[in-house]
């Protein structure tokens, strides 16, 4: 860290003497000094206390080990002392006192003579430098950030200054929430400001240390590819993406990463084994060869490798001992269980061998590895069909890989072999999904006529008519759910969807107050009752604290920030409703989920500004996603004026 702060004391001493003008003149003429090396003495009268002061600090540290050091220091004290007496340029009196003193070691000297220089100077970084160091030394780690943080106050764009803090809070403190802070407004801070990569690629690179030290690698990941932006060639940054991405079970991305590794680092150990495991989890012979070239190493991934490599060799007795040594410290390491399932099943323990598949297909599951999970699962239920779990993991690998076709079959055969109301109403609710709405409302019925009073089949078969648009019908439903359950926040959400679709718009927004008086933290019916006020252009003001707190439980939700844009739309603050509105555009641009209504609303906000070029092209985007006749008669009109 001082490499950021500290400055060559002969640097120092050069600008200092070049510096001295009349003040240093002005000083009472030196006595001799029989300590003065000859070739000074013969520059004699010419150079300040101040200048001498320099020198014989210099003098100390040139060999600090030197026996005359701290008699060099002293000497070095006396002339500063002598200098600051005419009372000239004490700040930089005050602080080479201070140094002279830390190179004593007598901290709370240099302490006071460094407050003393700030108290001439409050701008000069090097005191708040040298006292931030002395805490370290201390170990008094919240007296060094307050005189960082007090420095940060003068100099609020000091990048460096920054930076060093974050390390502090990072290293030093182990507070991460605040160091995570002080990394970002770095990086904000070099989005404007001409600074070297390095500080904005270091502070991507520990804030997806911090995310992953917090649990969130998939935050980790995305900084991590940050700091790879700035600079290609860190291997660092792509063995950690490698293994995070492994970590998440992203094969795609941990294969990639390994690769790029690998091409500056042929045969690199840790990651060969990164490797081997991938093509293991895809039957692919190339693990064979990775997963040899890794076991040669007393890791847990080279023991690993190790077992793995023996498995696929059929040595089962040595795979299956160093495996189950494996099991001991990462007991969720999906090939750890693939392997131990094919050595059981060998062995003709088939028991052993269909709780390993199973535990193999649930952790792929987990990992949306869903093609390799179907593998271990279909094996599992190749052994015994008779478990109703297999079909319902089976069934959730085709559901969340959009084959309901397939989800349905397997859920209908899980619930033949122990039938659960969940299960018929999660059936029905796909069969709505797919639009055979008879089949979906038939579960329903079947789910009610087994629990007359579970809320549930009603509310389903209500969400049904709204899709069918049966909005009366929908009400029904809707209310009966409500009438079993009355703090469901869910219902009350729905229910004030259907009362705007049938125009009614007080009870729409009696169901809103109530859904969030049963759930505080309903950040989507906090944005829509704020929406409908916007929309609806009235308490524009209660409208744009509902949506604030909505992004506040949510923040970065794009559905929000264009209600956000709305607002101050209606409330004629037309910049702010601009910049809220195309960020929201950003946003749904990334999640690949534009909204034509936030196009018309980015159109109106255009035309009230007079750029009416602008407006015609969201409208025109807008209604190539969805055809609106309001959106058409706009563009008809003011199409027109151009």
């Amino acid at each position: 860290m001082k490499k950021y702060f500290l400055i060559s004391v002969n640097c120092i001493a050069v600008l200092l003497v070049a510096a001295a003008g009349p003040a240093s003149r002005a000083v009472a003429e030196e006595k001799p000094d029989p300590n003065r090396p000859a070739s000074v003495d013969a520059v004699g009268t010419e150079w300040s206390r101040y200048s001498w002061g320099l020198y014989y600090k210099n003098l100390a540290l040139v060999d600090r080990k030197a026996p005359e050091r701290n008699e060099y220091l002293k000497k070095a004290i006396d002339y500063f002392n002598e200098a600051g007496a005419s009372g000239a340029a004490l700040d930089r009196v005050y602080y080479q006192l201070s140094d002279c003193y830390f190179y004593l070691r007598d901290f709370d000297a240099s302490l006071d003579y460094a407050r003393r220089s700030l108290t001439v100077n409050s701008g000069d970084l090097h005191p708040y430098n040298r006292i931030y160091n002395i805490y370290l030394k201390l170990r008094k780690f919240d007296e060094a950030a307050e005189i960082l943080e007090e420095y940060l106050k003068i100099k609020p764009e000091s990048v460096q200054s920054r930076f060093i803090l974050a390390e502090h809070y990072y290293r030093n403190m182990r507070e991460l929430d605040r160091a995570a802070a002080a990394y970002k407004k770095v990086i904000e801070m070099s989005e404007r400001q001409p600074i070297e990569d390095y500080y904005k690629e270091q502070s991507w690179i520990t804030l997806a240390n911090i995310a992953y030290q917090k649990g969130e690698p998939e935050q980790a990941v995305a900084m991590y590819q940050e700091a790879l932006k700035i600079n290609k060639d860190n291997l660092d940054v792509i063995y950690y993406l490698a293994l995070t991405c492994m970590e998440m079970y992203d094969l795609p991305g941990a294969e990639r990463y390994s690769h790029l590794f690998l091409e500056k680092r042929p045969g690199e150990q840790t990651i060969m084994s990164v490797l081997g495991r991938i093509y293991y989890l895809r039957d692919d012979i190339r693990a064979v060869s990775h997963l040899g070239r890794a076991k040669n190493t007393g890791s847990v991934s080279g023991i690993l490798a190790w077992g793995l490599y023996c498995e696929l060799l059929r040595y089962d007795e040595k795979a299956e001992k160093l495996l189950n040594s494996v099991l001991k410290f990462a007991p969720r390491t999906i090939s750890l269980h693939m392997a131990l399932a094919r050595i059981h099943q060998r062995k003709g323990d088939i028991s052993a061998a269909f709780n390993e598949y199973v535990t193999t297909g649930v952790l792929m599951y987990n990992g949306k590895l869903y093609e390799e999970a179907r593998r271990s699962l279909t094996e599992a239920a190749r052994l015994n069909n008779g478990i109703p779990g297999v079909y319902y993991y089976l069934a959730k690998t085709h559901e969340d890989s959009q084959h309901l076709s397939l989800a349905l079959y397997n859920y209908i055969r899980a619930n033949g072999l122990q039938p659960e109301i969940d299960l018929m109403i999660h059936i029905g609710y796909l069969y709505g999904v797919k639009k055979d709405y008879a089949r979906a409302i038939g579960y329903f019925n079947r789910a009610s006529a087994k629990e007359p009073k579970n809320s549930k089949p009603y509310f389903f078969k209500g969400l049904i008519s709204l899709w069918q648009e049966d909005y009366s019908t929908a009400e029904r439903h809707i209310q009966r759910a409500i009438l079993l359950d009355e703090k469901k926040e869910t219902y009350y959400f729905y229910h004030a969807i259907v009362m705007e679709k049938m125009s009614k718009l007080n009870r729409a927004i009696k169901s809103l107050e109530k859904a969030i008086r049963h759930n505080p933290e309903s950040a989507r019916s906090y944005n829509y009752l704020g929406y409908l006020y916007a929309d609806n252009n009235m308490k524009i003001d209660e409208s744009l604290g509902l949506i604030l707190k909505a992004l506040e439980l949510e923040p970065g939700n794009g559905a929000y920030t264009d209600s956000l844009g709305w607002a101050y739309y209606r409330k004629g603050d037309l910049k702010r409703a601009l910049e809220s509105l195309l960020a929201a555009e950003e946003i749904l641009r990334k999640e690949n989920s534009p909204d034509p209504v936030v196009y018309d609303h980015i159109g109106d906000t255009y035309l009230k500004l007079g750029r009416i070029v602008d407006a015609l092209k969201y409208w025109n985007k807008s209604n190539e996603m969805k055809k609106s006749a309001s959106v058409e008669s706009k563009i008809k009109k003011f199409g027109n004026k151009q």
